[in-house]
């Protein structure tokens, strides 16, 4: 392909890339890449630029760099001094590089490879490569790129101060290239440009002092715009550069493959498998590993504030999440600052939960304001915020030490109370109080009290309003605070007892109440200052179920547990105590011949099968002989039979006699007693026509031998058988006339 060819066909490529048909300027470009030696110095420089706007939109940075140098066919400066443009326009590249317009939409010129570099510097930095393009400048002094970067930053910055609506971009350049350029590990050497630029070198007191000059300035630009557009703590820019310079420590590193590196982002290095690197370089991150082992940071990876340097595309607001801002502000004591702007968002502290997505990151840096902001109102007297902050601080992770308790019990005691301890609030808003206070220090025994005390008060006072199920709940809630309190315990008591009278007195329907719990609060009621009133009629009740009980287990054979129960039932009062330990069968047995005695007193139910039952147990338990047993039962029996013959129950007395077995002869008085009954219940059978039981019934009295000689006669008293001898009237026909004469 001979010259003209070869101009003709990169004409046709201008003309290509011109209308936008970027594939055929491509392929144009490569028919005349094997010819470039034939190309004039004119038509090679285009060539270049052609190579190098293509390069541009594909991204390949490194190329587009490279081409644009051989489009002038030398290096930049190498040191960044004062120097003219060598194409005649009387531009200063130190001008060019310290203050850019970086807003302007016009394109630098190209009159010599200083402009050119700075407007490739910042297409790359708008699209996350800055890296790559400062890679591919040749920087022979080492100041070169540092120019760059600072030329960014100026430009930034001033975009940053003079701009009515911030873009995030300026921002961001003014956070992150800032922020390397001040970096006390001077990672760019920026001192070391501005000593050249000056000539002279700078005592270590004046750079720190123009650092902080520059410093001032850059923070009142980022304050300005944060209050130009309403930004509060948690997403202003002002925040993001304190969290940028205290917490990050970012490098900008020469590396192939990534320029900015945080340990909280990437994870800690992997020393074994990546070797050694210079760890001074890397100001302290603890990073050992070849840069060239670094995976490239994607915009999904890279810090927020540094994405826009080396990934992704611009940010829109805060360059650091909510929860960093959290921890900085926690770290560096701006609690006010971080609860005013959460709470604002979020809400009151008391709906603040540890646990919810809303709230998890930031929980331990706003439970470390919140503890912080308790002391401050705790030194100001302010009892009942320093309670609400120290809950919130502890439902949100906070460990609560020996200070803090201390400042819950004092600020529990002191809440609701004027400055000569009088109370002045109520008494619901006190418990609240000093519940909280008792969740915060739950092993304080003032608080317990007082809180327990405060809870029997206001159970006091729900039952005068004829509340019980609330004033049950505070009595049980301060025995929950304090086990041991003996007025929560009594006034419970009371209110127990009460409510089983009302049930076992039938005044109310309910389930029956178990023994075990009611000889509790019997015990403790009998020991009480004041018992309750209805205490001894809850005790009857309570002595009818035991005494029953120990019967039923005596009846069964089962005598110790009819020694405990009877045991149990004398510990209850006090005045039995002494031999609540000493119950034997002997006791058992006397309370088997009462009930017995109870029984024929009377005179219902089972009795005549009982009582015999009673009164064998009885004499087991007291371990009698026959005839003995046989006494014990005439002892019990006889007063009662007069009543049964008496009032014409004589089939009942028959029917004791059954289950005694009592021998004839023991006792004559219960011998004619029990002949008068069969003879008596014949009479009234042979009358019904029963025959048959009339004649079985006179052989039985028969046989009890009713002759006036054969009897001993017991002296007989009318109050022992008042039926017997009250006005006795018109004797029978059919009477034998020796049983009057007998009795």
């Amino acid at each position: 392909m001979n010259t003209t060819d070869t101009t003709r066909i990169l004409r046709q490529a201008e003309d290509a890339y011109g209308t936008g048909d970027f594939a055929r300027t491509l392929n144009l470009m490569d028919r005349i890449s094997t010819d470039l030696p034939d190309l004039t110095v004119e038509d090679r420089a285009s060539y270049d630029a052609l190579r190098a706007l293509l390069a541009e939109r594909a991204g390949n940075w490194p190329e587009a760099v490279q081409r644009w140098l051989a489009v002038f066919g030398t290096t930049p400066p190498t040191s960044g001094e004062d120097q003219p443009c060598d194409q005649g326009c009387d531009c200063d590249v130190r001008t060019v590089l310290d203050a850019p317009d970086a807003t302007s939409g016009e394109t630098p010129c190209l009159c010599c490879p200083a402009h050119a570099l700075w407007r490739l510097v910042w297409q790359a930095a708008r699209q996350g490569a800055l890296g790559e393009v400062l890679d591919a400048i040749p920087d022979p002094s080492g100041n070169r790129r540092t120019a760059v970067v600072h030329a960014l930053a100026v430009g930034a910055l001033r975009s940053l101060a003079r701009s009515e609506k911030v873009d995030p971009a300026h921002a961001v350049f003014v956070i992150a290239v800032w922020h390397l350029l001040l970096d006390d590990g001077d990672p760019l050497c920026f001192e070391d440009m501005v000593t050249a630029r000056r000539g002279s070198s700078l005592s270590a007191e004046e750079w720190r002092s123009a650092c902080a000059t520059l410093t001032a300035r850059i923070r009142t630009a980022l304050r300005s715009a944060d209050e130009q557009h309403g930004h509060d703590v948690l997403v202003g820019w002002d925040t993001a550069w304190n969290v940028e310079v205290n917490e990050y420590g970012g490098e900008l590193v020469r590396g192939k493959l990534a320029y900015l590196r945080t340990e909280e982002r990437f994870g800690q290095c992997d020393n074994e498998q990546y070797g050694l690197w210079d760890e001074d370089w890397f100001g302290g991150l603890g990073c050992r590993c070849d840069v060239d082992t670094w995976q490239p940071p994607t915009s999904a990876t890279a810090p927020p504030c540094l994405g826009l340097l080396f990934g992704g595309r611009p940010v829109h607001g805060s360059p650091v999440t909510v929860h960093m801002a959290a921890e900085y502000l926690d770290e560096f004591g701006e609690h006010r600052a971080l609860l005013t702007a959460y709470t604002r968002r979020h809400g009151e502290p008391a709906t603040w939960q540890a646990d919810s997505d809303t709230h998890r990151a930031c929980a331990p840096h706003l439970a470390g304001a919140l503890a912080a902001r308790a002391h401050d109102r705790f030194t100001k007297d302010d009892w009942q915020n320093t309670l609400a902050d120290l809950t919130s601080a502890a439902r949100l992770g906070l460990v609560l030490d020996r200070s803090h308790h201390e400042m819950a019990r004092k600020a529990g005691l002191s809440a609701g109370r004027n400055g000569n301890g009088y109370q002045r609030a109520t008494l619901v808003q006190r418990i609240v109080w000093l519940e909280s206070a008792h969740a915060l220090a739950p092993d304080d025994t003032d608080l317990a009290k007082e809180l327990a005390a405060a809870l029997v008060r206001r159970g006091t006072e729900a039952l005068r309003k004829k509340d019980r199920n609330q004033g049950r709940a505070r009595f049980q809630r301060a025995l929950c605070v304090r086990p041991d309190d003996p007025v929560a315990q009594d006034a419970l008591d009371a209110l127990d007892l009460d409510d089983i009278a009302s049930v076992v007195t039938g005044d109310r329907p309910g389930k029956q109440p178990g023994l075990q719990r009611v000889g509790k609060l019997l015990h403790r009621g009998f020991r009480a200052g004041s018992p309750a009133e209805n205490l001894h009629e809850v005790y009857s009740w309570y002595h009818d179920r035991m005494i029953e009980r120990t019967v039923r287990r005596a009846l069964d054979g089962k005598r110790s547990e009819a020694r405990r129960i009877l045991r149990q039932l004398r510990e209850v009062r006090p005045f039995e105590n002494q031999r609540g330990d000493q119950a034997d069968d002997g006791d058992v047995a006397l309370l088997l011949r009462d009930t017995a005695v109870r029984q024929l007193g009377a005179l219902s139910g089972d009795y005549t099968r009982q009582v015999p039952l009673l009164l064998s147990a009885s004499a087991s338990f007291a371990q009698l002989t026959g005839a003995e047993a046989e006494r014990q039962a005439l002892e019990i029996v006889v007063p009662f039979a007069g009543d049964l013959v008496d009032t014409g129950r004589w089939s009942e007395l028959i029917a004791l006699q059954v289950g005694l077995l009592i021998t004839p002869g023991r006792c004559s008085t219960y011998d004619q007693l029990l002949a008068v009954a069969y003879h008596r219940r014949a009479r009234a059978r042979r009358a019904d026509g029963e025959h048959a039981g009339a004649v079985r019934d006179e052989r039985a009295a028969s046989a009890l031998g009713l002759e006036t000689g054969r009897q001993t006669s017991l002296p007989l008293g009318p109050m022992m058988f008042p039926g017997l001898f009250d006005s006795p009237g018109a004797s029978d026909s059919d009477d034998p006339p020796y049983i009057q004469e007998t009795l």
